[in-house]
């Protein structure tokens, strides 16, 4: 873009800001979205990459800027075509025997046609438009321009850098624009969900890929909100609801890897499975980061506030002096609010976007990673609650989380890892003598000292083993009784008239193992 054209669309971008409020503080959130949609597609592109990002956006801004839409009128076709020959370096005809010139879907960014390649399959061809990359990097350039003159705010009084929303936008533009990325993510998706039986994956056809053209199965199907045509076509609509539910926290809990854009137009459901379109959006989770979710998880479950603020610190990125002392109480007040509701009532998008608020508060960034989890989060309870009003997110989560808290529990432990468990566990439900849980916090975060004078060497080193083996003895009963509850509890693995038989064989064993204890006790003498 030339000089000249630059000058002009600076002015204009400037109008269009002033007109709608936008000058040192950020209009109210409708009127930032009226403003991107007069910009044209471009913009409107940005406003929904930047609905991702709740760690540089305020979050009252997020939930509209989610409402921006790019339909956008299709480009005549020979132009297209012209694309597509020169990306492929070959005729269309040598390639496809069939190619519909009528696009099936038409946004800002690309168009998708229906095709029949040579060999018989029937895909769907994304084709980038024409100069779209050159475009929205120069509207980028224009933003970055005007970064330093403007300070803004939102109507919240919160600070927003400009120059690292510009610094953002352009990473995920030239990120978005090269379709070899999304060949990669619908490749990885598949091999993770391979055994998933309910989940159609399209498969991608490498030879035709580059970073303008994406060529993949083409999924036909009934939109999942069309509740009506899924009813006539025989669905179970809970059924559904359920099934995509449990697959995303296996994609974000296991796999690591998640749909980030879960909204109707991305998932059909196809010949009684869950199709899902356009993978653009990806989000990841590094091992290192799923096991610190799971400890904030379990840091709710077990009511330890320290191990939730831990989990957190971990988590985020520092961004400023952190007060702990306030952090804390940030944790623990957001904890009670939710502590005694049922949990089939709490409201997961909204506890995640608290949560975010939380670190944002005490000048701590939540990796994109996470974020992109809270848009999925939302956008698929959003989802659910269309197709069964009686189902939640929760209703899901809870029976999820419990049986992988116990598998996973159960699978790795260890004395060191009995102990943690048992302390978390103790410390919600039951009353443990104050100086005995002194003891157990300065054990397992290895401060315990002590201080002995020391006369009989021999006879206090003995009596201080037997001590130790009884504590340890005790320590495992409690764990055995614990954990043979939770078993039964969650009704796994082989089961002895109806009750699960590995609980049981827990009992069992705690009984033994405290009889023996007691009567070791008696023999000494010494209660």
């Amino acid at each position: 873009m030339d000089n000249r054209n630059t000058g002009k669309r600076l002015r204009e971008i400037v109008s269009v800001f002033l007109k709608h409020g936008i000058k040192n503080e950020l209009a109210d959130p409708k009127n930032l979205r009226l403003a991107l949609e007069e910009l044209g597609p471009t913009f409107v592109k940005i406003g929904q990459i930047l609905s991702t990002r709740a760690d540089i956006i305020p979050l009252d801004y997020i939930s509209e800027l989610q409402k921006l839409q790019d339909h956008v009128k299709p480009e005549d076709f020979n132009t297209m075509k012209e694309i597509i020959e020169v990306e492929l370096k070959k005729p269309i005809d040598d390639i496809f025997i069939e190619f519909d010139k009528k696009p099936i879907a038409s946004a800002s960014l690309a168009e998708v046609f229906q095709a029949r390649l040579k060999t018989g399959e029937k895909v769907a061809v994304k084709v980038q438009r024409p100069l779209v990359k050159e475009k929205m990097l120069s509207d980028i350039r224009i933003l970055r321009k005007l970064a330093p003159f403007i300070n803004l705010t939102s109507s919240t009084r919160e600070v927003i850098d400009m120059k690292k929303v510009a610094q953002e936008l352009r990473e995920a533009t030239v990120k978005e624009l090269n379709f070899l990325e999304e060949m990669d993510n619908i490749i990885r998706f598949s091999e993770n969900n391979k055994d998933v039986k309910f989940l159609t994956c399209p498969k991608v056809y490498k030879e035709y890929c580059t970073d303008k053209i994406l060529v993949m199965d083409y999924i036909s199907g009934v939109k999942i909100d069309n509740i009506s045509r899924l009813k006539e076509e025989g669905y179970d609509t809970r059924d559904i609801a359920i099934k995509i539910t449990y697959n995303y926290f296996k994609q974000v809990f296991e796999d690591g890897f998640f749909h980030a854009d879960p909204h109707p137009g991305n998932v059909l459901i196809h010949n009684n499975t869950i199709g899902y379109l356009d993978f653009g959006l990806m989000g990841s989770l590094d091992p290192s980061l799923r096991r610190v979710l799971n400890q904030l998880l379990e840091g709710v479950v077990t009511n330890n506030i320290d191990l939730m603020v831990k989990s957190l610190l971990s988590i985020g990125i520092k961004k400023g002096p952190i007060d702990e002392d306030r952090l804390y109480k940030d944790v623990g007040k957001f904890y009670n609010t939710y502590a005694n509701q049922p949990l089939q009532s709490l409201d997961l998008p909204k506890i995640l976007e608290e949560m975010v608020q939380i670190a944002k508060s005490n000048n701590i960034s939540m990796p994109h990673g996470i974020m992109l989890l809270a848009k999925g989060i939302i956008t698929l309870q959003a989802v659910i609650s269309k197709i069964d009003k009686d189902i939640s997110l929760m209703d899901v989560a809870i029976p999820y989380f419990k049986d992988k808290f116990i598998t996973e529990k159960l699978k790795s432990l260890d004395l060191n890892g009995l102990i943690t468990l048992l302390y978390a566990s103790a410390r919600s439900t039951m009353q443990l003598p104050s100086k005995l849980l002194e003891f157990i916090n300065s054990s397992l975060q290895g401060r315990l000292k002590l201080y002995f004078d020391i006369k009989k060497i021999d006879e206090t080193i003995n009596n201080i083993n037997k001590m130790v083996n009884r504590l340890i003895i005790a320590i495992i009963v409690t764990g055995l009784l614990i954990s043979s509850s939770l078993v039964i509890n969650a009704n796994v693995g082989l089961k002895i008239y109806g009750i699960s038989a590995i609980g049981i064989l827990g009992y069992l064993s705690a009984g033994l193992a405290g009889l023996l204890l007691l009567i070791s006790i008696f023999k000494s003498g010494k209660l």
